[in-house]
Order: C-alpha cells, then structure tokens, then sequence
C-alpha cells in the first residue's frame, strides 16, 4: 500500500440510512462477517493494493445531507435508480422507512445494534484473503468476478450465480466438469 493511500483513505457518501440499511440486509441474510464490517466508519484492510475506505457522514441522516445541500445551493442529483426499488436493498428501505415512521430513532438504533453486536467465541468467522487468479479481495478460492468471467467463457451462465464453491478447484486446475454439472449450470430460467 502507498503511502499516499494510507494518508489520503477515500472517503465514500454513506449516510445513516444506507448503513441501517446494509445492517438489515446483512441480518436478513445472517451474513456476520460483512454484518461486523458494514458499521465501521474506517476500513483497516491487510492487503496490498486495498485503498482504505471511510464514512465521514455514517451518522447523518439523508434528509439532512439534501437540505445542507438546498439551502447551500449545491449540485446534487435527487434521482433514483430505476432499478433501485425493486432490488434487494429496496425492500430494507421500505422497511426501515416503515420502522422510522413508527419510531424516529429506528435508524441509528440499527446502526447501534450492528456495531454492538458480538460473536460468542469459536464461531468461524470467513477469512478475507485474495483471488488466486486476480488477485482481489475474496473470501474464497477465486472471487465472483473470475467465477462469472469463467463461466461465460465455459458457455455456463448459471456459474456465476448463485453458490458453487464445490466448483472452484476444478476451476481452478482446468478440469472439465461431467456432463451432469454442465446441465445444471446451462439451463437459464426466464
């Protein structure tokens, strides 16, 4: 990591709503790991090449950061993605806007829960270590990326998606999967 990198961390625009948010997706899910990870305000990463990260605005509410930003006649887009409400992070949203209604504090309630949260001893937790092929930040053997890329090349869609971990080894030594495994993971479903 450059020195540069280490004094200078890229300071990203999460806000209290989208932490709360990713809080309750990742409880949802019953992700721990990235649970604990998604309410720190700094990233402290080992690895070589990782630019740490911060949320200088974790405990500001949106509504505040847009009237900052009307009343201080900034340039900000107050579009929505068009695919925003119907994906996963949509439904935690209207979760959390329906628990705020109810409870103005439900936010930085959630917040509070996710960063107090711990694990009794001897839970394995996943290590974060690097994709044998690319060299990025992956809990596995080959990220999702390389995963995706290899499976498209295969002809094998279906690869990318989901959970195949089984798969990663003869991935990786470039064996060719039995006629079984490639039906399952050509047939796409529309």
């Amino acid at each position: 990591m450059s020195l540069f990198s280490f004094l200078f961390p890229l300071c990203t625009g999460h806000n209290a709503d989208d932490v709360a948010e990713t809080v309750l997706m990742n409880v949802l899910r019953g992700d721990i790991a990235r649970l604990r990870r998604c309410t720190t305000i700094s990233t402290d990463s080992e690895n070589e090449g990782v630019v740490p990260r911060c949320k200088p605005l974790k405990y500001a509410y949106e509504k505040e950061i847009v009237l900052y930003a009307y009343f201080k006649k900034l340039d900000y887009f107050s579009t929505e993605c068009i695919y925003s409400p119907n994906a996963y992070r949509g439904y935690a949203r209207t979760y959390l806007k329906d628990l705020e209604s109810v409870r103005p504090s439900s936010i930085m309630d959630v917040i509070h829960s996710g960063e107090n949260l711990s694990v009794r001893e001897g839970v394995k937790m996943p290590v974060q270590g690097t994709c044998s092929r690319c060299g990025y930040i992956s809990s596995q053997k080959l990220c999702k990326a390389c995963v995706l890329l290899e499976g498209l090349n295969r002809g094998l869609p279906k690869l990318g998606i989901g959970k195949h971990h089984r798969f990663h080894d003869k991935i990786l030594s470039q064996q060719p999967l039995t006629e079984e495994e490639e039906r399952k993971l050509k047939a796409v479903d529309f």
